[in-house]
């Protein structure tokens, strides 16, 4: 699973970015987690799709944008992730 916490760097992103790594321990999932605060980087993702910053993308799928959500409402989704088969992801 790929995760990927897209955002300035800033105390909101840095709260976003612990959620995930605090939902991912207690899941004990296996997941590559990528922070992209990168200028570029966050132009160019943006420019494409997202509208609001920070945002959580799980399997280059937008699950939250501009907003900051608890471990709890994170895990929802990751478990979520992790029960549909791969072939079913678009």
């Amino acid at each position: 699973m790929n995760i990927m916490v897209i955002g300035p760097e800033d105390a909101r992103q840095r709260a976003l970015v612990q959620n995930v790594l605090d939902a991912i321990h207690d899941l004990q999932c296996e997941c590559i987690l990528d922070v992209l605060h990168d200028t570029k980087d966050v132009m160019e993702i943006e420019g494409k799709q997202l509208l609001l910053l920070p945002a959580l993308v799980i399997d280059n799928h937008i699950i939250c944008e501009g907003h900051i959500w608890n471990k709890e409402h994170i895990k929802h989704f990751i478990i979520h992730s992790l029960m549909v088969p791969q072939n079913k992801k678009a």
